[in-house]
């Protein structure tokens, strides 16, 4: 009975591995049931009719730390985790305008090439999604935040992707998402919305933050990503999901989303 819950738990951290990415999830409806016919499932497109001005604004504060990592590799997933298992890389604070602080610990990285989310249409070269769950919490419902990068080769490399490129057949490293996710995400533009895990179970309790302004990488980084997940048998077109169309379902989908605090004032100049 412990051992049944035990393999339970992990499968509801880290979601089955009996899929793959042939058709980018289109047929994993025929797998796992939380897959299909559901009205929260993820990613989406991100355009101006789903949007609504987030009135109760929130703010994030993130003080992730340098921390050992390693790499689970499997046939249908790379995952960046902590080295030890009761570490993360670090509290997230999220702070809405009435003073309402929550804190929660990032566990689990995974890298999208091409980006799982697109905004009016247009799909980035990567997204990094950095799952986290609540510190101080007994629930088991998890938020993760959402960057992006786009080819720019004039752009020079980005210190947190070639640290992850260096040390990526190492069995463990130390890696500091301070490094891609500073101080300055406290103002920055984002969209949040209720949605799923991207991978099967597809499970739907995930809240979702998905920061507009994309990160600039050069090719040679960006390649570096797009050969893991493209022209394998596994990856033949990479390891995104579709998008999801939610727009039919019986519940609506709701998205708040966080203007840049200084476009007013810029405009106005």
């Amino acid at each position: 009975m412990i051992l049944s819950l035990l393999i339970l738990s992990i499968q509801t951290v880290y979601g089955s591995d009996d899929y793959d990415y042939t058709q980018n999830g289109k047929d994993w409806p025929n797998i796992h049931e939380y897959c299909f016919g559901k009205q929260l499932q993820s990613p989406i497109n991100l355009d101006n009719n789903y949007t609504n001005t987030n009135e109760d604004d929130m703010y994030f504060f993130p003080k992730y730390k340098p921390t050992k990592v390693r790499i689970t590799k499997n046939q249908t997933t790379h995952r960046i985790i902590p080295a030890n298992d009761s570490d993360n890389f670090g509290p997230l604070y999220t702070v809405n305008s009435w003073s309402e602080s929550v804190a929660y610990g990032g566990k689990i990285i995974f890298f999208r090439s091409e980006a799982e989310h697109k905004f009016n249409g247009v799909q980035y070269n990567l997204e990094v999604q950095i799952q986290h769950t609540m510190l101080f919490a007994t629930i088991s419902n998890r938020s993760t935040v959402s960057v992006f990068f786009i080819q720019d080769d004039a752009a020079p490399k980005n210190p947190f992707l070639q640290t992850v490129i260096d040390n990526y057949n190492k069995e463990d490293f130390i890696l500091d998402l301070g490094e891609l996710i500073t101080s300055a995400f406290s103002i920055q533009p984002y969209y949040l919305y209720a949605g799923s895990f991207t991978y099967p179970d597809c499970t739907e309790r995930n809240s979702w933050y998905i920061f507009e302004r994309p990160f600039k990488a050069p090719n040679s980084q960006l390649s570096f990503f797009y050969n893991l997940y493209h022209n394998t048998d596994i990856f033949p077109n990479g390891n995104y999901r579709v998008i999801q169309d939610r727009k039919t379902s019986a519940k609506k989908v709701k998205v708040f989303y966080r203007k840049d605090p200084y476009a007013t004032s810029q405009e106005e100049q």
